[in-house]
């Protein structure tokens, strides 16, 4: 009896383990945007809806970029209500925003979730809305893959970074002088004002 005691309490120690080591890689799992892009149209086309076009949704009124070494980024735009898409799904390039290198805040990664919740969570609920633009497909910053498992905005919608906002971020991590007329922008990948 003490014999068969013994090897069960054993085999619920290893048990134990097994589970816990199964936690941790489950934990560092990266985000892969593309994958996780092809994952959403299928299960909308598993329910035979049509998904919410993201098609013209390039920018909201708060945005996190996260840069190729993990580095995480914040800006914000003019809050306009919006109250109906008035042709944005016609809208495939994102349009130049005039962002400058001083309108965009490096975060300490341990403070992601806080600086999120005081910048974002402050305002109205309507406007609890993040979106996060990456320079790679493949996101590992534990510190931002922990806020996604939070849940502390609930509303957000994750793509890769624009042109705009990877040759502002490369100008502000460099220190160098930017003016944006300057810049040889491929009109193939935003929508430039009109100059009359």
């Amino acid at each position: 009896m003490a014999k068969i005691f013994i090897a069960f309490m054993i085999c619920l120690l290893l048990l134990n383990c097994a589970k816990k080591e199964e936690k941790a890689v489950n934990k560092n799992k990266p985000y892969i945007i593309s994958y996780e892009d092809k994952e959403l149209k299928k299960h909308y086309d598993s329910l035979k809806v049509t998904p919410p076009s993201t098609k013209g949704f390039f920018y909201g009124e708060s945005q996190l970029i996260i840069d190729k070494k993990g580095n995480l980024y914040f800006y914000q735009k003019e809050y306009i209500q919006i109250l109906c898409s008035y042709g944005r799904e016609k809208d495939t390039l994102p349009h130049f925003l005039n962002l400058q290198p001083k309108d965009i805040v490096k975060i300490p990664k341990k403070c992601l979730n806080d600086f999120l919740s005081e910048n974002i969570l402050t305002k109205e609920k309507k406007r609890h809305i993040l979106i996060i633009g990456s320079q790679s497909d493949t996101i590992k910053n534990p510190y931002f893959l922990d806020f996604l498992k939070s849940n502390i905005i609930q509303t957000y919608y994750i793509r890769r970074t624009t042109q705009e906002e990877d040759t502002v971020l490369k100008y502000k991590n460099n220190s160098d002088y930017y003016y944006s007329d300057d810049i040889k922008w491929d009109r193939t990948k935003i929508k430039l004002p009109n100059k009359n």
